[in-house]
């Protein structure tokens, strides 16, 4: 390794091509997979960069260890687990990819309709059991169907793409953006949508004020008694809520990707028997996170974040 050379550590589980992608770059790689927090402590003293994922928490007191840090590179989208005002103040530029992974997430949330809308999962299971249902399995057709989006970005558009084939409206809502209405979608005011929609889906950042969007409240607001589809963050959703939802038959279905505690027994928000209770439904599909996280995404993810280093941090001499 090279005195003057930069060197990063990647401190998470991700696409193999950002060893090589980085070291193009004339940066040196050290690579600690099951690295937990507090060794990571232990060691960003003698790092100009961290890649990191989702495990990885950027808070002050690791933030004040990194003497050296100039970037921190998010595979993936979600930054609410980086003091990004922090580190703003310390120099160091936050950088993430979610335009890596919007297609795999979009084409999650289209399975995870489908699947609810005919009954898959659970004729699936039936059929495999030696039971033959088909009265009981009667689906219903997207055709002519009320379709909202909440979040208007990377995902929500993509999202948005895959529909057009279905001969449904859509209807799209986005506090921060206006005037992205088109012979697609539909842009909507938070009251109409909810109003209006059969189903849902949540493609929103989590952050204070998306904090337990979906609970009673929302609940009670939807008109249509809608399917709920979150591909996005766990916290966006009060689990108990969507209990207290399905009890008394206020949804049409439930299809989650993500969950307050991941993974579910961690018990730190609620209890595993909760979630046990949410998943007794027939109406309920769950998947562990993984709407992000196939094999093209992986790559992507890296690729444009390591582009985005290129750009921002490498050429422009913030080193």
């Amino acid at each position: 390794m090279g005195k003057n050379r930069l060197k990063y550590l990647i401190t998470d589980k991700i696409h193999p091509s950002a060893r090589p992608l980085l070291e193009e770059l004339g940066i040196d790689v050290d690579w600690y997979p099951d690295i937990t927090n507090e060794e990571v402590g232990r060691i960003v003293d003698g790092y100009d960069g961290l890649i990191i994922s989702t495990k990885t928490i950027i808070d002050k007191a690791l933030v004040d260890k990194a003497v050296r840090l100039k970037v921190i590179g998010r595979v993936g989208s979600g930054m609410d687990h980086i003091d990004l005002a922090y580190c703003r103040s310390k120099g160091i530029v936050c950088l993430s990819s979610p335009e890596g992974n919007c297609n795999a997430v979009a084409e999650h949330a289209m399975a995870m309709l489908l699947a609810q809308s005919n009954h898959i999962i659970r004729a699936n299971n039936e059929v495999k059991s030696g039971l033959w249902k088909r009265f009981e399995n009667t689906g219903f057709e997207l055709q002519g169907k009320t379709i909202g989006i909440i979040g208007y970005g990377h995902t929500g558009s993509t999202f948005a793409r895959k529909l057009s084939g279905f001969e449904v409206e859509i209807l799209a809502y986005d506090k921060y953006k206006d005037h992205f209405g088109n012979e697609l979608v539909k842009e909507a005011t938070y009251e109409e949508l909810i109003e209006q929609a059969d189903v849902i889906s949540f493609h929103i950042p989590y952050n204070k004020e998306t904090h337990h969007w979906i609970n009673k409240d929302f609940i009670k607001k939807c008109k249509k008694r809608p399917i709920l589809i979150n591909t996005s963050r766990g916290a966006i959703a009060k689990s108990t809520d969507l209990l207290w939802a399905l009890e008394n038959d206020l949804l049409k279905g439930l299809c989650l990707d993500v969950f307050e505690d991941e993974p579910l027994d961690k018990g730190e928000v609620n209890e595993g028997q909760l979630y046990q209770k949410i998943m007794a439904y027939d109406n309920v599909i769950v998947t562990p996170h993984i709407a992000g996280w196939t094999e093209e995404a992986k790559e992507k993810l890296v690729s444009i974040l390591v582009k985005k280093i290129e750009e921002t941090v490498i050429k422009q001499g913030k080193r």
